[in-house]
């Protein structure tokens, strides 16, 4: 299996509901002003060098609210910054069997990503995105 390109973390995303996010951002001293994102998904991102993202549902039948039915809050999904155009990247990750868990569309800053379906990365949600996070 061929490696991916010039990977680094990106983010990790944590999936909480409404206030129960509170204790993680008391202990983060923190407390991010939420951004309505695609699919009922609302995203607060801590300050700039952090890199945590709290995912919340905003609307019912959101995926982050079936996540949050089946596994309760917590680990959502590690988020892989690639150096190359996602189109490539996924072209090879598809010849080795890994499936996308939707298409590209804007990340929470506005960067191309893609989720990769976890039954093809063992069992993990990851969030490919492309290029250096904004400043």
């Amino acid at each position: 299996m061929q490696a991916l390109p010039a990977i680094e973390l990106d983010h990790v995303g944590i999936a909480v509901e409404g206030t129960a996010g509170q204790p993680l951002l008391e202990v983060l001293g923190e407390n991010p002003a939420l951004t309505e994102m695609r699919s009922g998904v609302a995203v607060g991102r801590f300050g700039p060098g952090r890199r945590l993202e709290l995912v919340v549902p905003s609307r019912g039948g959101s995926p982050i609210e079936r996540f949050l039915d089946r596994r309760g809050p917590g680990l959502h999904h590690v988020a892989l910054r690639v150096d190359e155009p996602l189109a490539n990247v996924l072209e090879r990750l598809r010849e080795q069997g890994i499936e996308t868990a939707g298409s590209i569309e804007p990340s929470s800053d506005g960067r191309p990503s893609v989720f990769l379906h976890p039954s093809t990365t063992g069992g993990v949600l990851v969030e490919l995105v492309e290029g250096p996070r904004p400043a």
